[in-house]
């Protein structure tokens, strides 16, 4: 408390020796600013969940930046934010999306943690800006509700659904990222939604980097050389995404809108409940049920299992290329006997 009355004075006295007068709601930054200026150095690190929590505490309708604001009636401060307030803006993230709010949790904790580490650091020879934290609010709340693995296995007759109705429930540039992660059988939604035009060389996708930080080359099935086309044709020409963002083309498209998708197609069409993810395990669970494939093929595919022993890390492009060829061309017969 002395401590942070003496930063106080001594604001005050610097300020009136230069003939101005500061209130106390101008001694320490305001959350906005915590939050943005930790945002900014997790961007400045290339970490790429940097845009999850610029939604999650500042941009989204439902930030924790636009409920202090609400709650104070005004521009909160990090100095205003009290235990029982993000408790409060946690549970009510818990009412709309268990799931989320353990990393909505999870995000004001490193904010925090990191805002006090800022004046208490005393390993670096200078401190870094006074946001006036004394205390990490979310410390002591439990982390939230574990996930679990899914089971979700989505039929033949919901793939046709899904496909067929996707241009009723969203826009065309969502369309097209949705079928296409249909048509190259169930990759990951980021390495569709986020790929550049540029990737995609002579039929082939060809990712630089995954989440095993590796590169993954796949070919295009003939039902994706087809969505390629048409996502070309429904894209911004002077972006670099296949997919970009409607309001800044710098970026790929938003997730969140893709997450929109599903809730959509239960509400509207009928569809039993599931997430855009569980496509992958049903590919995975298709193609090898009826034995289009064999596991390793798939597990090739979908970049998985290739750590086992030195032969799985130094494999041979020929080997894995005709492997992948051949994947490619049984997912676009199952496509074709799901009559898309």
């Amino acid at each position: 408390a002395r401590k942070h009355a003496d930063h106080i004075l001594n604001a005050k006295t610097q300020a009136a020796a230069q003939g101005t007068i500061i209130s106390d709601d101008d001694i320490f930054p305001a959350l906005q600013t915590l939050c943005e200026d930790y945002v900014a150095q997790m961007k400045a690190k290339g970490q790429a969940s940097h845009d999850a929590y610029h939604r999650a505490l500042i941009r989204s309708e439902h930030s924790f930046c636009n409920y202090m604001e609400r709650v104070l009636g005004r521009t909160a401060r990090a100095v205003d934010v009290k235990q029982e307030q993000a408790v409060d803006w946690l549970r009510e993230t818990f009412q709309r999306s268990p799931a989320h709010s353990r990393h909505c949790r999870a995000y004001l904790h490193a904010v925090f943690a990191w805002g006090l580490k800022a004046n208490l650091d005393f390993t670096t020879a200078s401190r870094r800006k006074n946001y006036g934290v004394t205390v990490n609010p979310v410390a002591g709340t439990p982390t939230g509700p574990k996930a679990t693995p899914r089971q979700r296995v989505l039929t033949k007759e919901e793939i046709k659904r899904i496909w067929e109705r996707l241009p009723d429930v969203c826009d065309p540039r969502t369309t097209a990222v949705i079928r296409m992660v249909i048509s190259m059988g169930g990759l990951r939604i980021t390495e569709i939604s986020a790929s550049k035009k540029d990737w995609y060389k002579d039929a082939w996708l060809c990712l630089p980097t995954t989440k095993n930080n590796r590169e993954h080359h796949v070919p295009l099935t003939a039902h994706a050389k087809q969505q390629y086309q048409i996502a070309l044709a429904v894209s911004n020409s002077r972006s670099e995404y296949l997919f970009p963002n409607t309001y800044d083309i710098r970026k790929p498209i938003d997730l969140t809108s893709l997450g929109k998708v599903p809730r959509r197609m239960m509400s509207d069409c009928g569809v039993l409940p599931f997430q855009l993810k569980d496509l992958r395990r049903t590919f995975k669970t298709h193609l090898l049920d009826s034995e289009y494939v064999e596991e390793r093929e798939i597990d090739i595919w979908h970049n998985h299992g290739q750590h086992s022993d030195v032969a799985r890390k130094h494999y041979t492009w020929a080997e894995y290329k005709s492997v992948k060829q051949r994947v490619a061309n049984k997912i676009d017969q199952f496509l074709d006997e799901v009559g898309l």
